[in-house]
């Protein structure tokens, strides 16, 4: 019979049987009360050993199977809830108690059920009472702590693949940065001649390159997770997003040996996007196919329309994905290969961007394979938008060169960021003068009147805003450009620097398409 809640009919067990000549009347009805109102499971086993009373928490969770559980005798519900084994260790546990007054105290007590396919895990403790009859009982306190014990072991899990992320970042850093290192040596060297020293500066620009990709990589991450990325949505053309893709990815194809497949539709097909995120995506995927991909392989991209969205598939033959692997895949700290042996670069974020960005796109992005050594296909979906009345007009890319001589004032307390962005403008014809704190910056930008200030943002004596403030009190905005260049990059960064009176915001390591158009 189950038991209803106060001021309904009570348990047969409690509520038809008189308390014994001389008790209390009131006992009953405390011990029913304490029972019924207790904020975790408990139940009671009475000298029979049968269940004399049990909470309605109880009957709807633990006991769900067994029904009614008041007045079933013990031994029976557990085996009917419990594989034998766990049966008999608990029913040995409530005899002891039960016999002997012993309190019984659980650890960990994690099992598969009998009547479920899943596993369950209680925290139990067991207390010998009297009755109000003047027999003895046993009482147990519980709580369901499966729940917890997912989520310790999900932390357990999460806090191994953070270390094992930690570990690959190490190592990703150092590997660019010691042929930085090397390239740098050989350019020190007098007796190189100019093609090995342009050789060495292409690796040192292709390095930094790639360590700018892994820094960008991970600030994104972290701005997704915290949820303050910005997308600057509009009409998009796919088909557009997707040639520059493929122009970008072309020369590492090429380099590998890879035969790259390429099918469009001769339409544009529209979303409601950021087209340098998509294309961000759409870079992602195609590099992993590439780099997953033994030297010779094929890389192939579709772009297609089904119904309402459009459908992107890129597909390699590549090292494949094991079907264990495919559900994680796009976690953050995922890495499918974390052995010595590992012989592909990278630190395992560039899909859970990919994820990340295209569900902003309220798209969806699926990975497949048919296991190790059979290739591995992504597919991205998003929703179409109608096309625009009128064509697009592309706008027209500003030339980098530099055609008007500027004096700038280059304030950075890194002395080597500073000295080497003022050779290098001066060796584009600029005059150029540094300072390495804002104080120092205030008074060169009177003595030297520069036309322009890249000014950095953390220094001593004076930060970067600060500067700005002072500067732009002595400089409207048409006699001096202050432009902020600094690693602080986020919009709450921009903000300030707006506030503070700086025209523009360049973030390092600097572009220098965007400082060429400043200089115009």
């Amino acid at each position: 019979m189950n038991l209803v809640s106060p001021g309904r009919e009570r348990s047969r067990m409690f509520s038809k049987q008189e308390p014994p000549e001389g008790s209390q009347k009131w006992s009953w009805e405390a011990l029913y009360e304490i029972v019924e109102r207790a904020p975790f499971g408990v139940y009671i086993v009475d000298s029979t050993f049968r269940i004399a009373q049990i909470n309605a928490d109880s009957q709807e969770r633990a006991f769900r199977n067994v029904r009614p559980a008041v007045g079933r005798d013990f031994a029976e519900a557990i085996r009917i809830l419990w594989p034998e084994d766990v049966a008999a260790s608990v029913i040995k546990e409530f005899r002891n108690t039960l016999d002997t007054g012993q309190p019984y105290y659980s650890h960990d007590y994690v099992h598969p059920r009998a009547d479920i396919d899943g596993v369950e895990a209680y925290e139990w403790q067991l207390h010998r009472l009297t009755l109000p009859d003047g027999t003895y009982g046993v009482v147990c306190y519980y709580y369901d702590s499966t729940e917890l014990r997912q989520a310790e072991e999900s932390l357990r899990d999460a806090n191994r693949r953070k270390d094992e992320f930690l570990a690959m970042l190490a190592h990703e850093l150092r590997n660019p940065l010691a042929a930085i290192r090397n390239g740098v040596q050989i350019l020190l060297r007098p007796d190189n001649d100019g093609d090995t020293a342009r050789l060495a500066s292409e690796i040192v620009d292709r390095q930094v390159r790639h360590l700018i990709r892994q820094v960008d990589d991970l600030l994104d991450v972290s701005r997704i997770s915290r949820g303050i990325i910005e997308l600057r949505k509009e009409r998009t053309d796919l088909v557009a997003v997707v040639q520059h893709a493929i122009e970008a990815i072309r020369p590492h194809c090429d380099q590998l040996g890879h035969e790259l497949i390429v099918m469009m539709p001769t339409q544009p097909l529209y979303v409601h996007g950021d087209g340098v995120r998509l294309a961000q995506v759409l870079g992602n995927l195609l590099s992993n196919a590439c780099k997953f991909t033994d030297k010779g392989g094929r890389v192939q991209l579709a772009l297609e329309r089904e119904g309402e969205h459009a459908v992107i598939r890129v597909t390699d033959s590549g090292i494949g994905i094991a079907a264990e692997e495919l559900f994680r895949i796009f976690d953050i700290f995922a890495q499918v290969d974390t052995t010595l042996e590992r012989t592909r670069d990278g630190l395992g974020l560039g899909l859970a961007l990919v994820k990340n960005l295209v569900e902003m796109h309220d798209g969806k992005v699926e990975a497949r394979s048919d296991g190790l050594g059979k290739g591995s296909e992504f597919v991205l979906r998003l929703p179409l938008v109608a096309a625009p009345t009128e064509p697009a007009t592309k706008p027209t890319p500003a030339p980098d060169t530099i055609s008007v001589r500027r004096r700038v004032l280059v304030v950075d307390d890194n002395r080597d960021s500073a000295d080497s962005l003022a050779m290098l403008l001066t060796l584009m014809g600029h005059e150029v003068d540094t300072a390495h704190d804002g104080i120092e910056a205030i008074e060169k930008a009177e003595t030297f009147r520069a036309d322009i200030i890249l000014l950095d943002i953390g220094m001593p004596r004076l930060n970067g805003y600060e500067a700005a403030r002072r500067l732009r009190e002595l400089h409207p905005r048409n006699d001096l450009t202050l432009v902020a260049l600094t690693g602080w990059g986020q919009a709450e960064d921009r903000r300030l620097s707006d506030e503070a009176g700086f025209d523009a915001h360049l973030v390092k390591p600097l572009d220098f398409g965007e400082l060429s158009k400043l200089l115009k």
